[in-house]
């Protein structure tokens, strides 16, 4: 039997037979240390990347992994495509996408709006950025001119759901690879055609595009833009909460959604460049994800976002798995088995488990009896909770704190209605008014460790690694575990090697929260300020007496 014959790698310079291959994709092979110098320059800088874009029919195109991906690399930096603001939104405008403050304009409060379209804009700076040129004209050359005026500062104007869509539209003339780009992207338009939000656009946002402006799209061609922006756009917040945006990038929209994905992504600088970052490590091979949806949700709230938002019943194994990786997120308790009237102790703490996960109907059958209820009752049930949970005043700890006394016999102690009180409260304790650390009495400031642990398990959990949610429990574990050591040290509970190591292991998850958000430049400041202080804490720990 003949070997099959072995393909020579080839110098990407030169193309004669190489052994060297690039450090960053591994994918490129070089003849010597010289040439890979000259196909940098030569524009491989521009290409090196540690992914690859493929496609199968199960999966249509997703990213791989070339090479071993590190936790904490930064996998990928793209800027936008496009950006525009949300379908329906405040005033905000369209060049920097800041939510708007009216001024005073004669006897009353206006927004500023550009001299040529009359939307409504930062100032006469924002309504000459290039972002919004192409648009301005073609609404000036028509004679369109936006009615948005203010009324308060509340109101969702429904206007804002052609500014996106026209970008992409005008992109045909003025970048026509990009728009192509944009346009080879998945719109799943057949599953939102007879939605109710589509219903509307096919009257307001056709009718803008090819009536009021004149351009001469296809009707389809529009309502295709609009889906690809549902379907493949970003969610781009400023960490202040005044600008709020969607844009479109075309590579990383690539990534395939996972309820435990690999990667997060921040958005930085005024052009929001999106940093994607590997939240653990990435071996060679492996599918590269991103969630589309909210971790801290139960698999029915999920699914049902994934299928109304992007059109995809997710399955995979976090969705598969009826306790989600044993932490019970969307579950209740047993009602038999750990009612008031069980003497049985073996059967407390049973869970009701959904029969088959991928079927939102299914029925949820206790693991340990043969109780069980339809999966509407369960939908119901967990709808009124959330309103339970929604209507608390959550400017203190009380009503929190009772919400989750009431329900401890019905839900799990991780149950996601549960995780959203806790964290409520892991904010609250040590961070509101009243509440300080220096304020919080001893048991409180335990609260709140306690809480802070039972977290950082669950996002060992659900979202394993170098995520945002981890740092942010790292920094409230960090600040109560310091003020602990101080009193108890101060109260003489604590000697002074004690409290020396109490301060260490408050150092080591505060540095581990700075690699997490190193990457984020609004959290330098706070961060550096944290590690001056905790260092300040340590120094004195070193000059206590013995």
């Amino acid at each position: 039997m003949d070997n099959p014959k072995r393909e020579v790698p080839v110098c990407g310079v030169c193309q004669r037979p190489a052994t060297q291959t690039c450090g960053g994709c591994k994918q490129v092979y070089y003849c010597s240390r010289t040439h890979q110098k000259q196909g940098w320059k030569e524009g491989h800088r521009s290409k090196c990347c540690p992914y690859k874009i493929q496609f199968s029919p199960t999966q249509g195109r997703h990213m791989i992994a070339t090479r071993d991906i590190r936790q904490g690399e930064v996998i990928l930096k793209e800027k936008p495509a496009v950006v525009g603001p949300r379908m329906a939104c405040t005033a905000h405008c369209l060049s920097c996408g800041n939510k708007l403050q009216p001024i005073a304009a004669e006897d009353r409060l206006d927004y500023y709006k550009c001299p040529q379209c009359n939307w409504p804009m930062c100032g006469p700076g924002c309504s000459k950025a290039e972002v919004h040129k192409n648009e301005c004209l073609v609404m000036t050359a028509k004679g369109y001119k936006s009615t948005i005026k203010y009324e308060n500062g509340d109101k969702a104007e429904a206007a804002y759901c052609v500014i996106a869509p026209l970008r992409v539209l005008l992109m045909k003339e003025t970048d026509p690879k990009q728009f192509e780009n944009i346009m080879s992207l998945e719109s799943h338009l057949d599953d939102r055609m007879q939605t109710q939000l589509y219903t509307v656009l096919k009257t307001n946002l056709v009718s803008f595009v090819r009536n009021v402006i004149g351009l001469s799209f296809k009707d389809e061609t529009i309502l295709q833009v609009a889906s690809i922006f549902d379907t493949n756009s970003f969610d781009v917040r400023s960490p202040d909460g005044k600008r709020r945006l969607r844009a479109i990038y075309v590579t990383a929209s690539m990534m395939n959604h996972n309820c435990r994905s690999n990667t997060r992504h921040v958005f930085l600088g005024d052009d929001h460049t999106m940093v994607l970052i590997a939240t653990v490590p990435i071996a060679k091979g492996e599918l590269i994800t991103a969630t589309y949806t909210q971790s801290l949700w139960g698999t029915l709230d999920r699914r049902k976002h994934l299928k109304q938002s992007k059109c995809f019943n997710c399955e995979c194994e976090r969705c598969r798995d009826p306790t989600e990786f044993g932490t019970y997120l969307g579950n209740i308790y047993c009602s038999l088995c750990n009612g008031p009237y069980t003497d049985n102790d073996l059967m407390k703490g049973a869970m009701l488990v959904s029969t088959n996960t991928l079927d939102e109907n299914a029925p949820w059958k206790c693991e340990k009896c043969d109780h069980y209820i339809q999966g509407r009752q369960m939908f119901w049930g967990n709808n009124a909770l959330k309103q339970d949970l929604n209507k608390l005043d959550k400017s203190g700890p009380q009503e929190l704190e009772e919400f989750i006394d009431k329900y401890n016999l019905t839900l799990h102690p991780t149950n996601h209605l549960i995780i959203q009180a806790k964290l409520a409260l892991m904010q609250i304790y040590g961070n509101y008014k009243g509440y300080s650390l220096a304020e919080l009495p001893d048991n409180l400031l335990k609260r709140k460790t306690d809480l802070c642990h039972e977290l950082l398990e669950l996002a060992d959990k659900l979202e394993p690694g170098w995520t945002r949610f981890r740092a942010t429990i790292l920094l409230e574990l960090q600040a109560a575990m310091s003020m602990q050591t101080k009193r108890e040290f101060e109260s003489q509970r604590l000697t002074k090697v004690g409290a020396q190591d109490q301060l260490m292991q408050s150092m080591a998850l505060l540095q581990e929260a700075a690699n997490i958000l190193r990457i984020e430049p609004h959290m330098i400041e706070t961060l550096e300020t944290k590690v001056n202080e905790l260092t300040c804490q340590l120094d004195a720990a070193n000059n206590f007496p013995a």
